[in-house]
């Protein structure tokens, strides 16, 4: 059967199987084939649990059969093990995974490993989904089931987690401001005076001068420098629309950048930043933070601000008087601000294998499966929490909280409930953050999450998931090219104003073309 065929197939039995689930079956008396649906998990004890609370109740509540299927742990070992699955007699019927991107994707369709799928069909059985693409369009443009097509056609359902776009903060720490006798700082200029006196006035009162004022999250300076870059209008190492419909990249705002630079490297000069800034990763500036090494750091919300499993949470631990003040970055001359926000849209979303091509009515019924539970805030609540009474109580303030042993995380394992049993696997498919935050969340979490959402401004990669051949051509040449050339400049080994020549000779090499089909991913997609 050709695929033309195959999608009017799966048409006619997508409409059979929504009119069976209504409860009218498609021969009178007869009863709905009970299906055998599969649930991957990462958690052997999960898969091994045939009791599961959650899973049980999907059985109940949609008349099937579930399976529970291990799958790989970490990115790199699940893109292999999926690849050779894929191409084996044990696909996976369908597949969701962060790691999975827009090339692997395009793979997988070149060699007919996944299945084509009819937007009428998604359209029919996930009104839901259709419902979530348009309250974030701003996320997923104007048509969203063409988000990722290969060569015309479907081969994925985009999925995206909203509060990406509104997740990091910076972070100064308010017991150094209160020890030197200083307000959080808001502008550049009280931004060097707190980064100054966190560096030279002995801030952790140890007598001894170990402190600096700010680093990075990492050792790239595009990345490293967010806040201050947010002060000066430019967010490198993304791509972003600028008012007037115009695609850029901070690091090409030539004066923007140059202004940034010199401020940047005034900051390094004076011994302001942490000399270690770059060779810095993720886990070294984690344990510069905890040890009291540096005072002002950007990261996300929770990472910050969870006193009991975040980044930082062993420094809390470790000195109960410690406290951070957050916000969006210092403000700048022109009234600008803003740290790094990170890509929404992680992955391609949901993927069937080609072989599902040949059971459409399957196909059907786990669409419909998943936006059943998707669109409906109690089935998180179930899966997270269980069942109020046995498993959780309703708070005072109106959060809740697990009782007796459920308070154990293996206990909840053994019951059944937890993300283990994810439906679709791994991150909460179609995150609302209006309806669910409140459920994701202690009531404690959620009410700092209420406080700080509003400070977490800056830009995200609008085009972070549309493939851009010649920009993706530059490899890993084009972030070297650019960190390279500005820790050049910071270290004095380079003036700031050889910057616009950096930015003209990449434009020559090949940039220009990248800008050009950004700019028309960026019309298309965004209807500009």
């Amino acid at each position: 059967m050709n695929r033309s065929k195959k999608l009017t197939a799966m048409m006619m039995a997508s409409a059979m199987v929504l009119t069976m689930a209504s409860g009218v079956s498609a021969e009178e008396g007869s009863d709905e084939e009970r299906m055998t649906l599969q649930l991957w998990t990462s958690n052997r004890d999960a898969m091994e649990n045939e009791d599961a609370y959650y899973v049980k109740k999907i059985e109940d509540e949609f008349n099937v059969d579930i399976e529970m299927c291990y799958r790989n742990e970490g990115a790199g070992d699940y893109q292999e093990w999926l690849t050779l699955a894929l191409s084996s007699d044990d696909a996976p019927d369908w597949f969701r995974d962060q790691a999975i991107g827009t090339a692997m994707l395009q793979s997988y369709a070149d060699q007919g490993l996944v299945a084509e799928l009819d937007p009428e069909m998604i359209k029919e059985n996930m009104p839901n989904l259709m419902a979530y693409y348009e309250k974030y369009s701003d996320i997923f443009g104007e048509d969203p089931l063409h988000l990722y097509e290969v060569d015309g056609s479907i081969y994925s359902i985009p999925d995206a987690f909203p509060p990406s776009a509104q997740f990091c903060l910076m972070a100064v720490r308010q017991d150094w401001l209160d020890a030197v006798g200083l307000e959080a700082p808001k502008t550049l200029d009280e931004f060097t005076e707190v980064l100054r006196a966190f560096t030279k006035n002995d801030p952790d009162g140890d007598g001894v001068d170990n402190t600096y004022g700010y680093v990075g999250i990492t050792g790239s300076p595009m990345w490293g420098f967010s806040p201050i870059f947010g002060a000066f209008g430019i967010t490198p190492d993304i791509w972003y629309a600028k008012e007037d419909g115009t695609i850029t990249r901070g690091e090409l705002e030539v004066e923007p950048m140059k202004a940034a630079l010199t401020y940047i490297k005034g900051l390094i000069d004076e011994g302001l930043v942490d000399p270690d800034w770059m060779t810095m990763d993720f886990n070294d500036s984690q344990n510069k933070v905890v040890s009291s090494v540096d005072g002002v750091v950007w990261q996300n919300w929770i990472s910050i601000l969870d006193k009991e499993s975040g980044w930082y949470s062993a420094l809390y631990q470790s000195d109960e008087d410690v406290s951070f003040y957050v916000t969006d970055g210092p403000v700048g001359e022109n009234g600008d601000h803003g740290v790094m926000q990170f890509n929404p849209l992680a992955g391609v979303g949901l993927c069937f294998s080609v072989e599902m091509e040949d059971e459409p009515e399957k196909m059907a019924k786990y669409m419909q499966v998943f936006d059943a539970i998707a669109g409906d805030p109690q089935w998180l609540e179930a899966e997270i929490w269980g069942v109020e009474g046995e498993t959780f109580q309703y708070t005072e303030d109106g959060g809740r909280e697990y009782i007796g042993t459920y308070t154990d995380e293996d206990a909840r394992t053994a019951y059944g409930i937890g993300t283990c049993y994810a439906f679709p696997s791994l991150e909460v498919y179609q995150y609302d953050p209006e309806t669910m935050d409140s459920i994701m969340y202690s009531a404690e979490t959620y009410k700092v999450r209420n406080e700080t959402i509003g400070l977490c401004q800056g830009r995200w990669n609008i085009l972070g998931s549309y493939p851009n051949a010649a920009f993706e051509a530059m490899g890993t040449e084009y972030p070297e090219y650019f960190n390279n050339a500005i820790t050049e400049i910071l270290m004095g080994q380079r003036p700031v104003k050889d910057y616009a020549d950096i930015v003209q000779e990449w434009l020559d090499n090949g940039g220009q073309e990248a800008v050009d089909c950004a700019q028309e991913l960026y019309n298309q997609h965004f209807g500009n």
